[in-house]
């Protein structure tokens, strides 16, 4: 009778590990891993296999009926503690429910995007919309969940004046940081895609969340950010209101280099690139501007507008490679750096190699 025992609680065991291996195999392929919804269902299912465990051995060794009777009663019916009643049945369905829920959320989050963009709306305000539609959302499904698990709703005014005192302890940044989310969607100075700099972080918005903004730099490293030191810091934005960029490119030409032809040069070099603005009466003109001489030579510098910033480095390229093409076809010196050594001391012993004072 006790190998029958051991036997089929072999077999219960090797089901069970099973089932857990299914489950994380599910969970590890999840199209939304990391989500609430995720961890509420990795959680529920992990509960369950554990609880069938447990009960399929106490069966198996003997548990009376009456106390599979006694735990389906505490189960379906709940239990008091310290006059709380607590009710698993009805703390299981509400994690059901509100996982369907923040799924649900989700889904129409998605809908909702693709619907906003059949319309005249700009990615930031589509993107502030879909946000606020999905916290609001998120919103209501916890507080559905809570009422189906049986936690009274008035309760929270308790929770709000433990909150209270908790900001007043430590939780000042985290307040801070939900508030300026708030006020990052609705005034909306920086928005998903623009090139922006926060200190010696510079890239682009790639999300915009309650806490913090993350921001994708050039070399493609991923930076999450504070939302409170972009709303209190100084904040570098080159596509707030228009991509229009300008760039200036300074070049050393030797002094005795003609300079009226040098400044023809680079601005026909400048006006032949495609992505330069030229016709708009808003923009100046390329322009050739001398603003330094030094020792080495004069600076002449480029001076041109593109209507999108995100082509600085290429234009910037095609731009020097350009002039310098030019400069050299057309004669005119380019200047190098130039070191003067002057010698204060000439009385020096002059030096013998070796080979000569032997010989």
């Amino acid at each position: 009778m006790l190998v029958h025992h051991l036997w089929i609680s072999a077999v219960i065991i090797v089901v069970a590990g099973l089932l857990w291996w299914l489950q994380r195999s599910y969970f590890r392929h999840y199209p939304h891993k990391g989500s609430l919804p995720f961890y509420l269902l990795r959680v529920l299912a992990q509960l369950g296999i554990l609880l069938s465990i447990v009960l399929a051995l106490a069966i198996e060794w003997g548990m009376p009926k009456a106390g599979l009777r006694l735990a389906g009663h505490y189960f379906l019916d709940g239990f008091t503690i310290s006059g709380v009643k607590i009710n698993p049945a009805h703390i299981v369905a509400a994690i059901i429910i509100l996982a369907l829920l923040l799924r649900l959320v989700e889904f129409v989050t998605q809908r909702l995007d693709h619907f906003l963009g059949m319309f005249s709306l700009d990615s930031g305000a589509r993107y502030s919309l879909v946000t606020l539609s999905k916290y609001v959302a998120i919103i209501l499904s916890l507080a559905i969940g809570l009422s189906l698990a049986g936690v009274p709703l008035g309760k929270f005014a308790l929770i709000a004046s433990a909150l209270s005192v908790g900001v007043g302890f430590g939780l000042q940044t985290m307040v801070n940081n939900f508030v300026s989310g708030i006020i990052l969607i609705f005034e909306r100075p920086i928005k998903v895609g623009d090139w922006i700099a926060v200190g010696s972080t510079e890239g682009y918005v790639k999300r915009i969340s309650i806490r913090y903004t993350l921001i994708l730099t050039f070399d493609r490293t991923e930076v999450f950010i504070p939302n409170s030191e972009i709303i209190s810091g100084q904040v570098t934005n080159w596509m707030y209101s228009n991509n229009v960029l300008r760039l200036m490119l300074p070049f050393t030409v030797e002094h005795e280099a003609d300079l009226q032809h040098v400044k023809e040069v680079m601005v026909k070099v400048g006006q032949q690139h495609p992505d330069v603005m030229q016709d708009d009466p808003s923009i100046i003109p390329p322009s050739a501007l001398i603003l330094d001489v030094n020792t080495n030579g004069v600076v002449v510098y480029l001076r041109v507008y593109i209507s999108d910033c995100n082509l600085a480095f290429n234009v910037q390229t095609d731009l020097r490679a350009g002039v310098m093409e030019a400069l050299l076809s057309n004669g005119v010196p380019v200047a190098r750096q130039q070191q003067d050594v002057r010698i204060l001391n000439s009385h020096f012993e002059p030096l013998r190699l070796v080979a000569d004072a032997e010989a």
